[in-house]
């Protein structure tokens, strides 16, 4: 053995080579200065050699071959990092010129150049370098076209200026096959997505990447840990990307993820920032979050998104319309959380008095609402039932609705400033819906109490037709 010129190469703790020390030698400079140093059988230790065992042997297969090896891209990124770190000259040359060299990429050597950036993370991830690859594989990737052209079967993406950024990149994420990704690891995605970013790719296509790569790897993440790590990279990935690049239900999907996982505030509160500024697009369903404690629905959130929803005003201007959508899902939230025995007079009265007063044309299903609500807590006081009663704009409820409600309802407005109020409604309501039963009354009688009978009498007979708050409106708890 002392005449030995084999050394015993151990890369990363992942393999040990026995090689001839001289052929290594005589293409790397490191291992040169190195074996002036060494006499006889010796170990060498890499511990930080980019790429691992892998990229190692490609360098031995190089220097076994009479320095000439086949440059592909399935290997390109591996030997480059390899002969760097091993200061080959000849084969830095060959590769350099094989990157500045690269135009196209099949859909198969883009997968194989992620493949390799995925070996190559670990040990190069904040390295300048590792950022070019992925821009290089970005950047130069030629997918078959999905639709016939009169010149050629298939395109080509190149790096030249004259082609439109927005054609490329909605070409080509357009025929991404997102399944073949879910490979990478959550951290290189990452930088994936923020390279597509920098080569200004369209954000919705980039989104629909982000989303298709959340749902997929969500079922491969073998601990809470793992999901929540997903989801908060999701999150922040979403949050660099233009807001009408994802739609509102999208968006729903990974709030409610995070809502299982018990994700941490801060992720929640971006998601909601989001969320809030299109609270017009939702539907009652997506407010009906279980709430803490013991409350059947979360109040506090709903109360956050219309919070958010109105800082946008102040922002980027308001459209009435949009404010009056959220005013009609506002009330139907607050006809669900009305029958709560848990909830509190004052979450009640600020989802009342959160939204202006040109959200609401009406204010019937509100009325309805404190109905339900001092039906369910009847033991507040005459205090307690004014504060609630005072988000109720008495101009806005309908004649038809309140006679109703009035006649039914014995404990409506048990206030004595209110009585003329109580008063010329019946009159309207009487007068105006059921002018044939006052004409038919005797003269001597008072006819506003024959019509208030009659008026009793009829909405008794047709309630089904003309109660607005018949069991269609009645919230999900009392189903």
């Amino acid at each position: 053995m002392a005449h030995s010129i084999d050394i015993e190469v151990d890369v990363n703790g992942e393999h040990i080579f026995i090689i001839d020390k001289r052929i290594l030698a005589s293409y790397s400079n490191r291992v040169s200065e190195l074996s002036t140093k060494l006499t006889g059988y010796t170990k060498l230790k890499f511990n930080d050699f980019p790429g691992g065992a892998e990229s190692f042997e490609l360098i031995t297969r190089f220097c076994y071959n009479n320095g000439s090896i086949l440059i592909t891209p399935s290997n390109i990124f591996l030997l480059h990092c390899g002969c760097t770190f091993m200061e080959i000259p000849i084969l830095i040359t060959q590769t350099e010129l094989y990157l500045e060299g690269i135009h196209y990429l099949t859909w198969s050597e883009f997968i194989n150049g992620l493949k390799q950036c995925q070996i190559l993370f670990s040990t190069m991830s904040t390295h300048p370098c590792f950022q070019e690859f992925l821009n290089t594989l970005l950047g130069n990737l030629s997918l078959p076209s999905s639709y016939p052209s009169s010149n050629s079967s298939s395109f080509r993406f190149s790096s030249s200026d004259t082609t439109p950024k927005s054609s490329r990149s909605e070409t080509l994420l357009d025929c991404w096959k997102f399944d073949d990704l879910t490979f990478l690891e959550i951290d290189l995605f990452e930088k994936v997505i923020k390279s597509m970013i920098l080569l200004h790719f369209e954000h919705p296509r980039i989104c629909s990447f982000i989303l298709h790569y959340q749902k997929s790897k969500f079922f491969l993440c073998s601990s809470r840990r793992q999901k929540c790590k997903l989801l908060e990279t999701t999150i922040n990935l979403l949050s660099s990307l233009n807001e009408s690049s994802f739609s509102c239900r999208e968006l729903l999907d990974v709030y409610g993820t995070s809502l299982i996982l018990n994700m941490k505030t801060p992720e929640r509160l971006k998601l909601e920032t989001f969320l809030g500024s299109r609270l017009d697009e939702f539907r009652i369903d997506d407010l009906l979050v279980r709430g803490k404690k013991k409350q059947a629905f979360d109040v506090d959130l709903t109360l956050r998104l219309i919070k958010v929803f109105l800082l946008e005003r102040r922002i980027f201007g308001f459209f009435p319309h949009r404010a009056k959508k959220v005013g009609f899902l506002v009330d139907l939230f607050m006809i669900e959380v009305a029958v709560d025995p848990f909830l509190k007079p004052s979450k009640f009265i600020a989802l009342g008095m959160a939204l202006p007063d040109f959200s609401r044309e009406s204010h019937d299903r509100i009325y309805h609402a404190i109905d339900l609500y001092l039906q369910v807590h009847r033991d507040f006081s005459e205090d307690q039932c004014s504060k609630i009663w005072s988000i109720l704009d008495f101009s806005k409820v309908s004649t038809l609705t309140s006679g109703f409600l009035l006649v039914r309802n014995t404990n409506f407005l048990p206030f004595q400033k209110q009585n003329k109020f109580k008063t010329s409604l019946f009159h309207d309501f009487v007068f105006h819906k059921f002018p044939q039963y006052v004409k038919n009354t005797n003269k001597k009688e008072k006819p506003r109490a024959k019509g208030v009978l009659h008026a009793r009498r009829f909405t008794q007979k047709r309630s089904k037709i003309i109660d607005p708050c018949n069991v269609k409106s009645l919230p999900r708890l009392c189903h």
